[in-house]
């Protein structure tokens, strides 16, 4: 039965077995949930009983609803421990709505991805990705799907309508699926060293994976070095394995004083520079041996013509 805390700002607090009753789940599960992942009653009675508050109950629905759709219970308290109060009620009012299907349209599935992410839901986003990624390929779904997608993502947490724990599993389930699609494609072209890499201070990794997977859907292989690449090791590495190929990716407006031009005017010069992203100064397409294409598909054509020229030479 439930009960009130009673005082000032008395509100209703629950047993073990009411609220297991309630969400329809078992005594047993629950105390499991608690014990395991802290996922429990916040209260506890002048007696010593734990009792929860609806806030808590919120807490486990949210839970159960994720591990449902077959997110492993970890994950699944752990976004739920993320939310505050008002933010575990957006979540569950999301997960009653229905589920957008799919169909051919790049902005149905920049909806469901949307949709997914407000109701934290790790496997649908991966479903949806995956799906996009295997019927369209790396391009055409990082053009028409992911970047917009993304960048509606950023937005809705710079207006406070979405959590950063949200952003973060977005960015997550993209990378996994992207990675995922990458390693389909096992027999590629290494002949040439390609590296890709954020520039230094960058956090920003996601379009230099899609970059990736896109190479190899060409046949080509390449090194990803990830965020945050610092210069000096980008200059220590190019020494070591001559590339034919550098590419750069900056989200963020670089510096006046940029240790990573310094690095790139260092290489080689037999290595082609390519940088992407909208953080490089104007002009800096016109230095020698550096090229800055326009989008993904150019970035891709223009790195495995490049290679091609190499290994022809």
């Amino acid at each position: 039965m439930p009960m009130s805390t009673g005082g000032q700002g008395a509100e209703l607090a629950w047993g073990v077995g009411s609220v297991a009753a309630r969400l329809g789940i078992s005594p047993s599960t629950l105390r499991t949930w608690e014990r395991r992942y802290g996922v429990g009653p916040s209260l506890r009675t002048a007696g010593g009983h734990r009792r929860y508050t609806e806030s808590d109950i919120d807490r486990v629905s949210l839970t159960q609803r994720l591990i449902e759709r077959g997110a492993p219970p970890s994950d699944a308290t752990r976004v739920a421990h993320a939310l505050g109060t008002r933010d575990l009620a957006a979540a569950l009012e999301a997960e009653k709505q229905p589920v957008p299907i799919l169909t051919g349209d790049a902005e149905d599935a920049v909806t469901a991805i949307l949709a997914a992410t407000f109701a934290h839901d790790v496997v649908r986003l991966a479903e949806v990705v995956g799906e996009v990624l295997t019927r369209q390929g790396v391009v055409d779904t990082w053009t028409a799907v992911l970047s917009p997608a993304l960048v509606r993502i950023g937005e809705e947490w710079a207006a406070g309508r979405l959590g950063i724990e949200a952003e973060h599993l977005a960015s997550e389930a993209v990378v996994g699926e992207i990675r995922a699609h990458t390693r389909t494609y096992d027999e590629l072209d290494r002949s040439a060293t390609v590296i890709l890499a954020s520039a230094e201070d960058d956090q920003h990794a996601i379009p230099v994976f899609a970059l990736q997977s896109a190479l190899a859907e060409a046949g080509l292989g390449a090194h990803l070095l990830g965020s945050t690449f610092p210069a000096t090791a980008l200059d220590s590495l190019a020494r070591q394995v001559d590339p034919e190929v550098v590419f750069l990716w900056a989200s963020l407006d670089r510096p006046a004083s940029d240790p990573v031009s310094d690095a790139v005017a260092a290489l080689p010069a037999r290595t082609a520079v390519v940088l992407g992203g909208p953080g490089w100064p104007a002009g800096v397409g016109e230095q020698p041996g550096v090229t800055v294409p326009r989008d993904l598909r150019d970035t891709v054509e223009l790195v495995v013509a490049t290679v091609a020229g190499a290994t022809d030479r």
